[in-house]
């Protein structure tokens, strides 16, 4: 597997694929003056754990052969250029093809590589917001939605995503004898994430935000509390009978469980065979 990420989604997905077992190199350019190029530090995506990297100026005729070369040999390639770079480079995926038809080949980016926000730079906050995640967190007290504690889109909308569509590439060349072009966009990995609010609207018609569904707000059984000690508890007694628990620790029995993941007494969840019970 060669990688030509530095940070982000892709080197999360390398990463990811180096544990399950994949030997990856990761193709690093060479120093420039002036440039912008973002450098994790060394620390981050397990220090390159368990990887190879090599330095390669992809920018030169010479070092583009050299990449061929060993894309001719490998059996993934991930990328994680803005849309249109790794083409301007000659080693997009009809570049790697010709040597390699059997290649993997993913690229990853922000909005995907074709529409009218391909091109648009973003980062992790970006995608984000753009996908409606920060519309369903708990406001600041100047009203405006706050700043997730992690990086959703590289890890979960792009790293994950793409890990997940890699593996499935690779059982259906072991059958079909043929490489792919897989394109993965972190904004709809996001919006992915955010299906059980999206299912939520094309069913009722009401848009997410803080407070209006179950797991962002909308129960006070599902929600954190500063503790005596100054530090903060975390409540999700959703089930009727963890609610009753909970309700008997704070000596207020006989107060209403919330209107979810309750069943009429005597029935089974749909899909549950008779004779086992629904944790």
């Amino acid at each position: 597997m060669l990688d030509l990420s530095n940070v982000g989604p892709g080197a999360r997905c390398t990463r990811i694929l180096s544990d399950l077992g994949a030997t990856v190199t990761r193709i690093a350019p060479p120093p420039r003056d002036g440039s912008q190029r973002i450098e994790a530090p060394f620390y981050l995506y397990g220090a390159g754990r368990g990887m190879r990297r090599v330095t390669i100026d992809l920018k030169d005729d010479r070092g583009r052969e050299v990449f061929l070369r060993l894309a001719a040999v490998a059996d993934v390639v991930i990328e994680s250029f803005r849309p249109g770079a790794a083409a301007r480079l000659g080693i997009s995926h009809e570049d790697v093809a010709r040597v390699n038809p059997g290649i993997v080949y993913c690229s990853i980016s922000g909005y995907g590589q074709t529409g009218p926000a391909a091109r648009w730079p973003g980062h992790d906050l970006n995608y984000v917001a753009t996908a409606g995640m920060l519309a369903t967190t708990q406001p600041r007290p100047d009203g405006g939605p706050a700043l997730p504690g992690l990086t959703v889109a590289d890890t979960a909308g792009g790293g994950m995503q793409a890990a997940l569509a890699v593996l499935a590439a690779l059982v259906r060349r072991a059958t079909a004898s043929e490489g792919t072009y897989l394109d993965v966009s972190m904004t709809e990995g996001v919006l992915y994430l955010m299906s059980l609010h999206v299912d939520e609207f094309l069913a009722t018609g009401r848009e997410p935000s803080f407070g209006t569904s179950t797991t962002i707000g909308r129960y006070a059984c599902y929600d954190v509390y500063r503790a005596r000690d100054g530090g903060w508890l975390a409540v999700g007694a959703l089930e009727s009978g963890f609610f009753a628990n909970l309700c008997r620790a704070l000596g207020c029995e006989g107060v209403d469980p919330p209107p979810v993941r309750r069943r009429a007494p005597g029935r089974r969840a749909p899909g549950v065979p008779s004779g086992l019970r629904d944790p």
